[in-house]
């Protein structure tokens, strides 16, 4: 602790004889203050202005300003006003002389020649009071200091203690975008071995750094706040979206030193509304599909029903003698036409809802790729058909439905490749499933299209070569009902046509009667 002896002092000693001031400065040497002399009023005014002093020995009788003009001008001055004063003289010890000092501020007033233990005495008694006014000056801005502190710590303490409790991420960063502090939520959005200080946009998701570093760096040179969305790393490790809220903070002289971030997670919102923009999106691609759904089964009813109208009108007109088994043989084909566009909408219907029945059996499933391949290769004359599927190939499955899946494969193929070409139908064990195949060399099916093609009214080339878009739709639903699976190979090249493979458990499709496929509901455009 520090005492009273440990504090500077200084004594301001003031005679125009040096002399005297060498008297002076022996006398008042052992006390250990700071003797500083002058050698006039002047000079002694000067000295005042430079240092604090702890009393003041002033001659009374000098040339120029005079001790008592002196001590006026000391008085006058408010920060020395209560300054000491011990005058010295050797000429007068007149009554009214020695008044006069004191009415001029002096606190004792000594006659030349004066006793130097006197002197001395008094001079320590003032030393020691200034000595211990400055000691409970610091003391107490000690205590202030300390109460500052204590002020500033408890201030922290609640700050932290706020910022730890609101639900939003808070960083304060320099103008270099290093944090120097962040809450526990902010904390969270770096990775544990991200180093410290971090610059904040550690925090923020590869894709979206470039987005905020451009829109930070922009506000950094305005000087102006700034606000974005981005996505930030979560405790989990995952990403959510925050909303970015950044504002200047400056000094005491108005220089910008850094910037307080704040981020608020509006994770489920922005989810919420992209879903309903996903949403949005699918009801108009649907609704497009409905639109080309209804032209496309306008069209597909309009010819067989155009055709057979005209057959029977031609009946109708050329009387009973008119009716040709080539008459009834076309108008039972466009109804045949007609029953297999309703039959397929049915379907589609069914497996939607999960209603598509299975009426499982033991069948050999070359017996049946043979009979789907002569009655598809007998309807084109441009193409050649050949059928690879080995006998004693048997399945426990549904040989209807799975008549009706080889069918439209061979019909597809026969249909997209308008040039003709080879059409291949085949089949082989693999353990216990069944790996079935139809190739074609036609026009192909770009990547893009490989899964829309299984959707409802899905098509790979539009409308160009006729058909709803709901053959693969059920045949893909009847092999899910089976527990395979159905997928494509094509590059889309023209002539490099397309494969088609399908997956099917020997005898696992007795579960299909408890297991309903989930077919895609989203309509392809």
């Amino acid at each position: 602790m520090q005492r009273a002896t440990d504090v500077p002092a200084r004594v301001l000693l003031v005679d125009d004889r040096p002399s005297n001031l060498t008297a002076l400065e022996a006398v008042l040497q052992p006390l250990g203050a700071e003797l500083v002399k002058a050698t006039s009023g002047e000079e002694a005014l000067w000295r005042l202005l430079e240092h604090e002093f702890a009393l003041v020995l002033l001659d009374v009788q000098m040339p120029g300003l005079d001790g008592f003009r002196v001590a006026q001008l000391i008085r006058e001055r408010p920060s020395t006003q209560s300054l000491p004063i011990i005058f010295l003289t050797a000429l007068s010890r007149e009554p009214d002389h020695i008044f006069r000092g004191y009415e001029h501020g002096a606190v004792d007033y000594l006659v030349k020649p004066f006793d130097a233990n006197v002197l001395r005495s008094k001079v320590a008694v003032f030393v020691d009071l200034y000595r211990k006014s400055k000691l409970v000056e610091i003391q107490a801005e000690l205590i202030r200091k300390k109460e500052r502190e204590e002020l500033q710590l408890a201030s922290e303490e609640r700050f932290r203690r706020l910022t730890e409790a609101v639900p939003v991420c808070l960083w304060a960063i320099r103008n270099d975008g290093t944090a120097y502090y962040s809450n526990r939520k902010a904390g969270s959005c770096f990775s544990p071995s991200t180093p410290e200080p971090s610059h904040f946009l550690d925090a923020v998701h590869p894709e979206d750094r470039a987005m905020v570093d451009a829109g930070w760096k922009q506000a950094r040179s305005y000087l102006e706040p700034f606000q974005l969305e981005c996505r930030l790393r979560n405790r989990t490790d995952t990403w959510r979206w925050f909303s970015l809220h950044g504002v200047p903070t400056y000094d005491a002289s108005g220089v910008s030193v850094g910037w307080i971030v704040s981020g608020s997670d509006i994770d489920r919102s922005r989810r919420a509304e992209e879903s309903l923009l996903q949403k949005e999106s699918e009801l108009q691609v649907a609704n497009a599909a409905k639109d080309a759904f209804m032209a496309a089964a306008s069209h597909e009813l309009r010819s067989p029903l155009t055709a057979a109208k005209l057959a029977l009108r031609k009946v109708n007109k050329g009387g009973p003698t008119s009716v040709t088994p080539k008459t009834v043989e076309l108008v039972a084909r466009q109804v045949d036409r007609m029953a297999k566009l309703v039959d397929d909408l049915f379907d589609v219907s069914r497996l939607q809802h999960g209603r598509l029945a299975l009426e499982l059996s033991k069948f050999d499933l070359a017996s049946l790729a043979k009979e789907v391949h002569e009655r598809v290769s007998g309807c084109s004359e441009r193409h050649v058909f050949r059928c690879e599927v080995p006998s004693g190939l048997e399945l426990y499955a549904d040989r209807g439905r799975l008549d009706q899946v080889l069918t439209n494969l061979l019909a597809n193929a026969v249909r997209y490749s308008p040039e003709g070409g080879e059409v291949v139908i085949g089949a082989e064990p693999t353990g216990e499933n069944v790996h079935l195949y139809v190739k074609d060399q036609g026009v192909g099916i770009p990547k893009e299209k490989h899964k829309v093609i299984f959707e409802r009214f899905g098509q790979a080339h539009g409308a160009r070569y006729g058909g709803l878009g709901l053959g693969l739709t059920i045949v893909e639903g009847i092999v899910l009902q089976h527990q395979g699976r159905i997928w494509v190979e094509s590059d889309g090249q023209p002539g490099l046509g397309s494969t088609f493979h399908v997956q099917l458990p020997r005898a696992a499709a007795a579960k299909a009667e408890v297991q309903q496929p989930q077919l895609s509901l989203v309509a392809a455009s």
